[in-house]
């Protein structure tokens, strides 16, 4: 059974029933859920059996338990993790062209956008021009009041934690914080804001009150 919470307190200033008003009046399909487990059975019902799904690299689909859970299905997966008989690059103009795509997204505003920061690109250019249904599966923990307070969030949460995890050459791996730098190593190069799903794309917000990913 699907639950919705509508009238959950984010903060004292805002609550869940006015993100997810914010974001519907922007054209993104909305969805509010206590756990992993009721979010991941919503995508499910979702997504048709025998659909094609590409996913950007997410430490939130990693740690929710959703790939896992598709893998029991019949669903052609394309994900790092899961496809090493294609080469990367091959696999990412895959991506492209798949029914679905799955990733988190670096921060929501609690106006209703939707903000990336991507070194190569290929999550962010997917998402905005590859397959016409998009999931962004997210935690409480990346909403943000407003634009600058997202992209300070992307920047000092989440991109010094990812370049630990992937052993990258920047400062903000060493001491958290970004430094606006201009190392070749920075995975801070292209920043996408949604404002609106693109053209012809139905993108889905589905909130989870966990703390997920970065």
């Amino acid at each position: 059974m699907v639950y919705f919470f509508p009238c959950i307190v984010y903060n004292e200033y805002m609550t869940i029933e006015s993100i997810e008003k914010n974001f519907v009046k922007r054209g993104f399909r909305f969805q509010f859920f206590e756990t992993t487990e009721e979010a991941i059975s919503y995508i499910l019902s979702i997504v048709p059996e025998g659909s094609s799904i590409g996913f950007g690299g997410s430490m939130t689909v990693q740690e929710s338990g959703l790939l896992e859970k598709m893998q029991e299905k019949n669903y052609d997966l394309y994900h790092r993790a899961l496809r090493t008989d294609i080469e990367p690059l091959e696999m990412y103009k895959k991506m492209y062209f798949c029914d679905w795509y799955i990733s988190s997204a670096n921060a929501l505003t609690e106006q209703g956008e939707i903000i990336n920061i991507d070194g190569r690109g290929n999550r962010v250019s997917a998402i905005l021009d590859g397959p016409k249904k998009v999931i962004f599966l997210c935690g409480i923990n990346k909403i943000s009041p407003d634009t600058q307070s997202g992209i300070d969030r992307v920047r000092n949460v989440a991109s010094p934690l990812n370049c630990v995890r992937l052993q990258k050459n920047t400062p903000c791996r060493v001491t958290g914080k970004c430094s606006y730098c201009n190392s070749s190593d920075t995975i801070c190069k292209a920043t996408v804001i949604l404002h609106h799903p693109t053209t012809g794309t139905e993108m889905y917000v589905v909130l989870v009150n966990q703390s997920l990913g970065y």
